[in-house]
Parts: C-alpha cells; sequence; structure tokens
C-alpha cells in the first residue's frame, strides 16, 4: 500500500527549493499511517459497539440480521402507504420511530461487533500463515464467511438503513460507524463505484450534511447527544478518507458528491474538537494528496483558511498540526502540468496566517521532523523573513 516517493520542489522569485528527502520521510510516515488506519478502525469502533450493543441480536447470524433490517424496511415502507392513503397521524408515530430506531441500532452494532471479531480473526490467521504457523487452531472458532462475504453484506444492511432516511443521530452514528468499518474492502469500495444507484456515496455524505445540520439546530444539547454528534463526523470523516485510500477514482467521486464540502463543514462546526479535526484534516490529505483537481475545489470552498483556523485553534495537537502542515504543504508546491496558480495559491495561504500557524506548529513540536522539515520549506519559499525554527533531534 505504498505511495510512491517524489522528489518536490517549491520556487519562490530568486530560486528553487528541492526537499526530496525531507518529503520522502513525510510520505513514508504518512503511508504508514493510511496503512494501519484500516486495522485501527475496527478497535475505535468495536471499542464503541461493546458499550451498546444489544444482547437480543447477538445470538443471529449476521445474514439472519440483515433479513430482521430487510423486514424493518419493508414494514416501515408498508406502514408509511397506509398513512398516506388514511390520512393517520399521531403519536402513534412517534412510538413506532423510536421502536424502528433500537432495533436498527441493535441490529447494525451486533452486526459491527460480528464483523469487528471476524476481521481481527482474519488478520490473526494472516500473521500465522505468515510466521509459518498457519496450521495452529485459532482461538474463537472457524471463520464463518469468504473474504468480503461479510463486508458486503454489512454494507448492504447499512444502506438500506439509511435508505429510510430516520433524522436521529444514534441510528445514524451506527450505520456510519459500520460502514467505516469495512469501507477500506476493495469489494466495497468497488460497489459504491461501479453500482452507484444502489450504494452510492451521496448516501452516506447526505447523512453527515443531515447530522450536522441537527447539531447546529441543537441551541443547548445535552453532552452525551454531543458526543454522539461530534462521532458521526469523526467517523464520517475516517469513511471518506478509508473509502479514497490510494483510489483517485473514488477521491473524484467524494468530491463530486460534496464530500469535501461536508468535511469542511465539519471541522469548521468542531474546530475545537481534537478528534473531529484530526480525522477530518487526515481524510482531507487523502483526498487531494497527488489529486489536482481535489486541491482546487478544496482552495474554492476556502479550504485553506479553514485548515489554518483549525490549526490555530487547537495548538496543542500533534497529529492535527501534522496532517495540516501536509496539507499545506502538497497544496502550495509545484505540480508539472498543473493548471494551478501556485503564487495565487501561496497569497491566499499567507492571507489566511499560514506563516504564523506553521511557524506556531514547528515551534510546538520541534521534534517532529516532518512538520520541521516542511515548514521551513514553506517558509523559505513563502518569502519569511523571521527566524525560522529548525528540528531538534531529541535522540
Amino acid at each position: 500500500m505504498a505511495v510512491g516517493l517524489h522528489k518536490i520542489s517549491i520556487s519562490s522569485g530568486g530560486g528553487e527549493y528541492l526537499f526530496g528527502k525531507p518529503f520522502q520521510f513525510f510520505s513514508g510516515m504518512f503511508c504508514i499511517i493510511i496503512g494501519l488506519i484500516l486495522v485501527l478502525i475496527s478497535v475505535i469502533v468495536e471499542g464503541k459497539t461493546e458499550s451498546s450493543k444489544d444482547l437480543r441480536y447477538e445470538v443471529l447470524t449476521s445474514e439472519e440480521i440483515l433479513g430482521e433490517l430487510r423486514s424493518l424496511a419493508n414494514e416501515k415502507a408498508m406502514k408509511e402507504t397506509t398513512k398516506t392513503e388514511e390520512g393517520e397521524r399521531g403519536t402513534n408515530d412517534v412510538v413506532a420511530q423510536k421502536s424502528i430506531v433500537a432495533k436498527a441500532t441493535g441490529c447494525l452494532n451486533a452486526l459491527a461487533l460480528n464483523c469487528g471479531k471476524e476481521q481481527a480473526q482474519r488478520k490473526r490467521k494472516q500473521e500465522l500463515a505468515q510466521s509459518g504457523e498457519g496450521s495452529v487452531q485459532l482461538s474463537g472458532g472457524l471463520l464463518l464467511h469468504k473474504l468480503h462475504e461479510l463486508e458486503l453484506l454489512c454494507q448492504e444492511a447499512c444502506y438500506i438503513i439509511l435508505g429510510l432516511n430516520i433524522q436521529d443521530d444514534d441510528i445514524t452514528s451506527a450505520a456510519i460507524s459500520l460502514l467505516a468499518l469495512v469501507g477500506g474492502d476493495e469489494e466495497v469500495r468497488r460497489r459504491n463505484f461501479e453500482e452507484a444507484d444502489e450504494f452510492g456515496l451521496d448516501i452516506p455524505v447526505r447523512a453527515m450534511s443531515d447530522a450536522l445540520l441537527r447539531a447546529k439546530a441543537c441551541s443547548e444539547p445535552l453532552e452525551d447527544k454531543e458526543h454522539v454528534s461530534a462521532e458521526i463526523q469523526r467517523k464520517g470523516c475516517l469513511l471518506l478518507g478509508a473509502l479514497s485510500n490510494e483510489n483517485k477514482s473514488i477521491a473524484s467521486k467524494v468530491v463530486d458528491e460534496n464530500g469535501l464540502e461536508t468535511i469542511l463543514e465539519a471541522i469548521d462546526w468542531y474546530r475545537h474538537h481534537e478528534e473531529v479535526a484530526n480525522w477530518a484534516l487526515w481524510a482531507i490529505f487523502v483526498l487531494c494528496y497527488d489529486h489536482t483537481q481535489n486541491k482546487g475545489q478544496l482552495i474554492k470552498l476556502d479550504g485553506i483558511n479553514k485548515i489554518c483556523r483549525v490549526m490555530r485553534d487547537i495548538p496543542s495537537s500533534l497529529e492535527v498540526a501534522r496532517h495540516g502542515t501536509a496539507i499545506l504543504f502538497d497544496i502550495m508546491r509545484d505540480i508539472p502540468d498543473s493548471l494551478q496558480d501556485v503564487a495565487q495559491i501561496r497569497l491566499v495561504a499567507l492571507n489566511a496566517g499560514m506563516h504564523d500557524v506553521v511557524k506556531g506548529a514547528m515551534e510546538k513540536f520541534p521534534n517532529s521532523k516532518e512538520i520541521v522539515m516542511m515548514g521551513q520549506q514553506m517558509l523559505v519559499a513563502t518569502g519569511y523573513q523571521g527566524e525560522i525554527p529548525r528540528f531538534v533531534n531529541e535522540r
């Protein structure tokens, strides 16, 4: 899963500054981060699921849970038809809605638990095979599904529930969490792209956007509700990044479906929330890295200003500083055959306060080689006149 290493230059009036080596280090670090992210998704989502799983669905197989969700969707559709014909509305609608939310959330959480366990088994089996111990019996039973089979089942379950368009944070969080868990699977991504009529990326993007609108409309949210709202955006960013990882076609599709705009809206609203900001910046990096069209869209959406602002608002986070610096670095470098006006882009960055936020990140994390090296090149290339921080090697 390696991204090719590049020798990149930034030009500034009087000359050109080559910095292949620092960027190779930075690129390698991000390859490692991106490579590990799909494993971390499993841990993140499974940990959340353990605390909220519904024991009623734990005894069912994943196929049986999918059947439950299909029946639930059919039942809801029939009730909607009956209400339309008879004009019946009232308190029973609220009760029915709560019942649907509880059942759907329980089913999705149970699927996430099953999928997380099976993915962990699959990973363990692969590790044993690589170590020459492939014949060792796995603890916890045998794998129940073929490769990709369970992931596709989970994807279908999420799209069934999101297709009901129920405006509820708990159900949205469960669906986005499960999609994030399976988002790195190549067959899931193929389906998103090739079967867009049924599994289009517009569905999860719209779910994220609707959830953010609900969060903005709530003037005094309870702490638990606010946490769930933020988690929807964090996991949604994680999902869109995982889907787009090393796949320019899907990255383009995400942007076409307003995914980048939704991420920027999330980072703007939750600009003091470290975890949302971190994963939003990571997703932006994945969407825009080596992708000229997506970078152009990021600039049009005032992305540079929003990135600088969140770096300024969360100055103590290493990951926010690392991801934010990497995005700015990648946006402002010269790209062969690009139609971008690099000088204009740098002017936009300077007006957004890029010098202050980049220097601030370098001073806060002087022993982060990638932050300092990228920062040095950006400051020099954009004519910074002050003292430029240097890398501090603690070893």
